[in-house]
């Protein structure tokens, strides 16, 4: 009966025990056992692989020993507080395996007492959280390196800090390249403990810079914009790869085991790629590690581009500080001599022998106040895409010759000679003549301030293939190599010379490259350097089969009689000198100075032309001329004065009754064609 009840424990005891190991295995889990008070030990066979070791008889008699040295004092501190309580016990430490790699351990414990109370045994069973705790060290080098990103300004130096956050925890190795021109990888970071294989990093960058060719590497990661896993580098796999023999014995003297290349990508295209590499860690990178490094890369890319468009933004609100510092002295410099003109004229005993002087200063400097303003207005214009070009049939010879005639008193003021050269057939365009003329003499304006006295500027133009070319060269101070990409860039100004009377804003070429695109043109800008004058080359298409526009002439048979004119503006000074001139053109003017007193006058005068001010101080503009339609027929014509020129700006004055929309000042010239 013993015998049967021994056997029937036994299979018992073998049942247990086989049910045991299969939910450790399942558990991926080992057991072990402590008795207190005779130290005796006893592991699962899975206790022995857990650490590295082969399984045996017999535990090792001094676990301490194969913990981490850092983590043996905290280890006995809170075992001795587990049984000392008699309370379960749950820890997380390092172990060293007999190869010398460290692994993380989760232990959980439970003390038995005997029938006294007392600790008699402890048991429990461990596992290992090596991926668990590279799943945390990896969570935590990200969620770093995004709050470097955040905070990216100079991205250079952060990507150089994330290289450093990554190593040694996420790699033994990192290092960020960029891409440059589409041909060359720039090297703006590298880390690694050892501060000496970074200077070694460096220098074979320098030295064996990646080729665009290679199969491998880098560049493949550039060329398919996608992520590149190599588990284990191999020898052979770098003699695939490395055809110099000394580079090859230098990279192999390094230790690689195992490499990550994810690329940096930005709106579709790649700007660099970020490497990984572990060797003496021996950590072997996965999937896992993958996905981390590219969401990584990912965060970097917008981190990048956006420090991009922060450095763009501040270079451009750097450029808007710069241009208002010129504004207001571009400003200043014409106002002066007005200024100036008229004290004189107010103090002179004899102020008619200054007159004629005074009013060419003030003629020429209201002049350049004018192209400054009208230049502001076109900037606003071209931005906002409101620009109106008025396109007909004309012969740009015309264009030209306007130009010419426009610029011809700077050009005679400094003494320059001027060549001009034009085809002998029409050179026919379908083009705004008023916008081609602008482009023309702001070129040649531009031309005569920047090139010294007695200089020489020579225009020409030649019809080849269907497109008109116009060439302005001058022998002026030329451009600088480095600005010479940036002459048609907004704000963009050529360095001061003492040769120049008045900067400009450092808009003009600007709208000129908006001008002549708008006419389907394209102009480019040559200079061999500083003091080598410098040469601008507009090209526009060739009109085919139309007629040469012929300027609007002047009817002698039409004669202008004499008009009653009333001038409204709330400016006393404005409507006083417009009264004065149309006295002086033989017309019959009359002033009112708001909408009332515009009414008022309307009704007493009966004008046949109203030059009406928008801008009033009790009613605007739009207002009286509804009211003028109102009370009278259509042969009285309305003529809106406006600082405002926007298409919305006209149309609102079309829609109020106005036949006519103009911006101030008022061209002395347009006055005759009313």
């Amino acid at each position: 009966m013993f015998d049967s009840l021994s056997r029937f424990l036994g299979r018992d005891r073998r049942r247990l025990e086989k049910r045991l190991q299969l939910a450790l295995r399942s558990g991926h889990m080992a057991a072990w056992e402590r008795e207190l008070a005779t130290s005796r030990r006893w592991w699962s066979a899975e206790m022995f692989s857990l650490h590295g070791m082969a399984p045996q008889g017999e535990p090792p008699r001094d676990y301490d020993a194969l913990v981490h040295p850092d983590d043996r004092a905290p280890l006995k501190a809170q075992v001795d507080e587990a049984v000392r309580a008699c309370k379960d016990i749950a820890l997380q430490y390092r172990i060293v395996w007999p190869d010398g790699s460290v692994h993380w351990i989760e232990g959980h414990g439970t003390i038995v007492c005997d029938e006294q109370g007392r600790p008699d045994l402890m048991t429990g069973v461990c596992v290992n959280i090596d991926a668990r705790k590279a799943e945390e060290s990896d969570l935590q080098f990200l969620a770093q390196a995004s709050a470097e990103l955040a905070g990216l300004t100079d991205y250079p130096a952060t990507m150089q800090r994330i290289a450093q956050l990554a190593v040694p925890h996420f790699a033994d190795w990192c290092a960020v390249d960029m891409l440059e021109g589409g041909t060359r990888l720039k090297r703006v970071a590298v880390a690694h403990v050892d501060e000496g294989k970074v200077r070694l990093a460096h220098e074979l960058h320098e030295r064996y810079p990646p080729d665009p060719a290679d199969p491998g590497g880098t560049w493949s990661v550039v060329r398919s914009g996608r992520p590149e896993l190599v588990p284990v580098i191999t020898r052979e796999m770098l003699e695939a790869t490395i055809s110099d023999a000394g580079y090859l014995e230098a990279v192999c003297s390094l230790g690689l085991h195992s490499y990550m290349g994810v690329p940096l990508l930005s709106r579709g295209a790649v700007l660099g790629v970020m490497s990984f590499i572990t060797s003496d860690s021996r950590r072997v990178f996965t999937q896992r590690e993958l996905m981390h490094a590219t969401e990584l890369a990912a965060r970097a890319a917008v981190a990048i581009h956006n420090a991009e468009l922060l450095d763009t933004l501040r270079r451009s609100d750097a450029a808007k500080d710069v241009f208002l510092a010129t504004l207001a002295h571009e400003l200043r410099n014409p106002l002066a001599p007005i200024v100036n003109s008229l004290e004189l004229l107010a103090r002179a005993q004899d102020p008619q022998r200054l007159l004629p002087q005074a009013l060419d200063i003030m003629r020429r400097q209201t002049t350049h106040l004018t192209r400054l303003v009208d230049d502001l207005l076109d900037l606003a214009r071209i931005n906002s895409g409101k620009i109106e070009l008025r396109r007909e049939p004309l012969d740009l010879r015309d264009a030209l010759r306007a130009a010419v005639e426009s610029c011809q008193p700077l050009i005679d003021r400094r003494r320059h000679s001027l060549a001009l050269e034009l085809p002998g057939e029409p050179a026919r365009v379908r083009g705004d003549a008023v916008r081609l003329t602008q482009v023309f003499a702001n070129l040649l304006n531009n031309a005569a301030k920047y090139t010294p006295e007695k200089g020489r500027i020579e225009v020409r133009m030649e019809i080849a293939q269907g497109t008109i070319v116009v060439t302005v060269s001058d022998s002026g101070v030329g451009i600088p190599p480095e600005l010479l990409p940036k002459m048609f860039e907004l704000f963009t100004q050529a360095p001061r010379a003492a040769a120049v009377e008045q900067q400009g804003l450092g808009i003009g070429l600007f709208l000129v490259k908006g001008l002549v695109q708008m006419h389907e043109g394209s102009i480019g800008a040559q200079s061999e350097g500083a003091g080598q004058g410098s040469r601008f080359t507009v090209s526009l298409p060739q009109a085919q089969d139309v007629a040469a526009a012929a300027a609007p002439g002047v009817d002698p048979a039409q004669a202008r009689s004499a008009k009653r004119v009333l001038v409204v503006d709330d400016n006393a000074d404005a409507a006083e000198t417009l009264s004065q001139l149309l006295e002086l053109m033989d017309h019959e003017p009359r002033t009112a100075h708001d909408g009332q007193g515009a009414l008022a006058r309307f009704e007493e005068f009966r004008p046949e032309v109203v030059l009406l001010d928008i801008g009033l101080p009790d009613m605007d503009g739009y207002e009286v001329a509804r009211q003028i339609r109102s009370r009278a027929d259509h042969t009285v014509r309305l003529v809106a004065l406006t600082g405002w020129g926007q298409k919305e700006d006209k149309a609102r004055a079309a829609a109020a009754g106005f036949d006519d929309h103009w911006t101030k000042p008022i061209d002395p010239a347009k006055l005759g064609e009313i």
